[in-house]
C-alpha cells in the first residue's frame, strides 16, 4: 500500500479500496454487520481484524482485505468515532498531526438511525466524504431510503449500495424535482462514465435508476431509456440480460 502524505492522496486510495470492493467483491462488500460475522469473514476470505490504539475494541476495529487498504468500523452507536477515524489515519496511513477539513466529513456508509437498541452492537464502516455532497444525499433522500430499511429486520449484515458508492465517488445526486427525463439522462451519464472503471452499463443504469425511483417515488423498478439514449442502451451486450428494463 503506497502511503499517503495528504488527506487529498488518502481520499484517492479510499476511493480505489471501495471500487475493487464494490466492483469484484459484491458478496463480501459489507458496511454493517456484527462482530462475529467480521470475525467469520476473517476466516473464510483472510481478512486481517485488529484494534485501534487508545480505543476500546467494543467500539473500533480496522479491518484489512488482502490486496486492499484498511477499513475503520465503529460500533453503530460510538460517539467518538470522528476522534478514532484521526487516529485510523494517524495508525494506519501515518498521518500524523492532522485536521480534517471543515470541507469533508467522517460518515457512516450506513446511517446510525438505522440502528436501535436491539442492533447498536452492529459495527459501521466509515468513509471520509465531502459535505457538501453528503448533505445532498442526507437532506430527504438517504432519509427516504433509510425508512424504508428500518421496516426490514437486520439479519446479520448490509452489503454496499450505489448510495454509499456514489458518496465516496463524491458525485452528486440529480434533483427530484427535475422529473423522469432527468433522472434517466443523468443515470446513463454516469453509468457509461463507471464504465472505464470496469463496471456493466446497463447493470449500472439499472442500479442507478432504481435507486432513484424508489427514493423518490417509493417504486422498486428500473426507468426505461430515454429516447436519447434508447438505441445505445438496446445494442449493448447486457440489455438482453435485463427484460424489465424494456418493461419498465
Amino acid at each position: 500500500m503506497t502511503t499517503p502524505s495528504s488527506i487529498s492522496q488518502f481520499l484517492a486510495l479510499q476511493q480505489s479500496g471501495v471500487l475493487g470492493d464494490f466492483r469484484d467483491e459484491a458478496t463480501t462488500c459489507l458496511i454493517a454487520t456484527t462482530s462475529a460475522r467480521l470475525a467469520q469473514h476473517s476466516k473464510i476470505y483472510g481478512w486481517s481484524i485488529s484494534h485501534l490504539g487508545g480505543v476500546q475494541p467494543k467500539s473500533a476495529l480496522v479491518v484489512q482485505k488482502p490486496g486492499s487498504v484498511p477499513e475503520l468500523w465503529v460500533r453503530a452507536n460510538y460517539r467518538g468515532y470522528r476522534r478514532a477515524f484521526i487516529r485510523f489515519l494517524e495508525q494506519q496511513y501515518g498521518l500524523r498531526e492532522i485536521s480534517i477539513p471543515k470541507s469533508l466529513q467522517v460518515d457512516h456508509l450506513q446511517p446510525s438511525s438505522r440502528f436501535n437498541e436491539g442492533s447498536n452492537h452492529y459495527f459501521v464502516r466509515l468513509a471520509l466524504v465531502e459535505r457538501n455532497i453528503n448533505a445532498s444525499y442526507g437532506a430527504g433522500f438517504e432519509r427516504l431510503l433509510n425508512d424504508r430499511e428500518r421496516e426490514r429486520k437486520l439479519a446479520g449484515g448490509i452489503h454496499m449500495d450505489w448510495m454509499a458508492y456514489l458518496k465516496i465517488r463524491a458525485i452528486r445526486l440529480p434533483a427530484k424535482a427535475g422529473g423522469q427525463d432527468s433522472w434517466k439522462i443523468w443515470a446513463w451519464r454516469y453509468a457509461t462514465s463507471l464504465a472505464s472503471d470496469g463496471f456493466d452499463t446497463i447493470l449500472t443504469y439499472v442500479g442507478l435508476t432504481t435507486m432513484l425511483n424508489l427514493a423518490f417515488r417509493d417504486t422498486w423498478q428500473p426507468l426505461p431509456p430515454h429516447s436519447s439514449f434508447r438505441a445505445e442502451a438496446e445494442a449493448h451486450p447486457s440489455y438482453v440480460c435485463v427484460p424489465q428494463l424494456a418493461e419498465a
